[in-house]
C-alpha cells in the first residue's frame, strides 16, 4: 500500500459508479447492517428508489421504523419494500434471532453489506459476550450473521448472474494506518480472555484498527471458501465521512482535523454501491479491497503476506468459528 494510495483515500477523485449506473433492482432483496444512519441509511434508499426490497438492521424498533419512514418518504415512486430487523452487534444473543426473522421471510439475498460498526469506544468497553467491544461489534457480530446466512446466499448464487452476490464488509484504512504490525492482529489480544479485569491495553484506536484487518481478512477468506460457488467476497475502506463514527470524539483537535478530512456519507454509500455492484468486481479478483468513492486498492503489504503465507485469514475463521459455535449451532 503506497503513501499515493493513502492520501487519495484521504482526498479520492470523482465517483465514477453512482446510481445511476444501477439497472432496475425488482425482486432482488439486500441486507444492510446499519441502515438507520450515515452510509446504511443512504445506501439502502439508493437501493430503495431502485425497487429493490431492503432490510436494514437497527438497535431498536422505533430506529427502525422510523428510518423506513423517511426513506418511503424520499422516494414516493419506488415500487420496492423495506423492512427492519432489530438486533446489537455487540450481543450474538440478539443477532441469531434476527437473522432467523430474516430467513423466515426469504428465499433469496442477492447481497449483504456488514456496514455497521463503532468506533473510538471508550477505553475497556466490551460487548456482551467480553469481547473488547470494537471487535466484538465490527468482526464478531458480523461473523456469526455470514455463517447464518451463507445457505441462502449459495442458494440465491445458483440462479443469479454470475459473479452479482456479494458479501461486502466495511472495513476502513484503518486496517492499514492502525493495526499492529505483522498480521494486522494479535493474535493473543482479541479473545474473551482478557474481558475480566481488562481495561484496553493497547488504546481505542488500535484496537479499532485491528477490527478493520478482521474485516478484510475475512473478505478474502470468504473468497477463498465460497468463490467456487461463485459468492464474491469484498472489503472496502468507504472513506473519511461524517458519520456516527465520531460521535466519542470530544477533543477540539479531533474536531478541527475532521472537519478538514471528512466528506459527505453519500461520497462513502457510493464506495459501498460499486463493491455490490460494480462489473470491475468479480470472479477473477474475489476478495478485492475497493478504496473511495470505487476503485480497487492495495490492503497494507504485510497483512496481505499474513494471509497468503502464514494463512492469518483460515486463523481467524476457525478462531471465530470455535468461539461462536453455540450462536450458529442453536440457530
Amino acid at each position: 500500500m503506497s503513501l499515493r494510495q493513502t492520501l487519495s483515500e484521504f482526498y479520492p477523485p470523482k465517483p465514477t459508479f453512482t446510481d445511476k449506473d444501477l439497472e432496475d433492482l425488482g425482486g432482488k432483496v439486500y441486507l444492510i447492517t446499519g441502515g438507520t444512519s450515515g452510509i446504511g441509511f443512504i445506501l439502502a434508499k439508493t437501493l430503495y428508489s431502485k425497487n429493490a426490497k431492503v432490510y436494514i438492521t437497527s438497535r431498536s424498533a422505533a430506529s427502525g421504523e422510523k428510518a423506513i419512514s423517511e426513506i418511503k418518504e424520499s422516494a414516493a415512486s419506488s415500487h420496492g419494500e423495506l423492512r427492519y430487523l432489530v438486533m446489537d452487534l455487540g450481543d450474538l444473543q440478539t443477532v441469531v434471532p434476527a437473522v432467523k426473522s430474516f430467513l423466515a421471510q426469504e428465499t433469496l439475498l442477492h447481497t449483504v453489506w456488514f456496514n455497521a460498526g463503532v468506533m473510538k469506544v471508550p477505553s475497556g468497553s466490551i460487548s456482551k459476550q467480553g469481547y473488547e467491544l470494537q471487535w466484538g461489534t465490527n468482526v464478531v457480530g458480523h461473523f456469526v450473521m455470514n455463517k447464518l446466512l451463507m445457505p441462502i446466499l449459495l442458494t440465491t448464487a445458483q440462479v443469479a448472474p454470475k459473479g452479482s452476490v456479494r458479501v461486502v464488509w466495511v472495513s476502513s484504512d484503518g486496517h492499514s494506518l492502525l493495526s499492529p504490525k505483522g498480521d494486522g492482529i494479535d493474535w493473543e489480544d482479541i479473545t474473551t480472555r482478557k474481558s475480566e479485569g481488562w481495561k484496553g491495553e493497547k488504546g481505542s484506536m488500535t484496537y479499532y484498527g485491528q477490527s478493520k484487518a478482521g474485516n478484510v481478512l475475512l473478505a478474502m477468506e470468504l473468497a477463498k471458501r465460497y468463490g467456487n460457488e461463485d459468492i464474491i467476497g469484498v472489503s472496502l475502506n468507504p472513506g473519511h465521512l461524517k458519520t456516527n463514527l465520531q460521535r466519542h470524539s470530544n477533543s477540539a483537535l479531533a474536531k478541527r482535523f475532521e472537519g478538514l478530512v471528512l466528506h459527505d456519507p453519500s461520497f462513502g454509500a457510493l464506495t459501498e454501491l460499486y463493491a455490490g455492484f460494480s462489473d470491475a468486481i468479480g470472479t477473477d479478483n474475489n476478495g478485492v479491497y475497493i478504496i473511495p468513492w470505487g476503485r480497487v486498492g492495495k490492503i497494507r503489504q504485510d497483512i496481505e503476506a499474513g494471509f497468503h503465507h502464514r494463512g492469518t485469514g483460515k486463523k481467524l475463521w476457525e478462531i471465530l468459528e470455535k468461539e461462536t459455535e453455540e450462536y450458529v449451532l442453536t440457530a
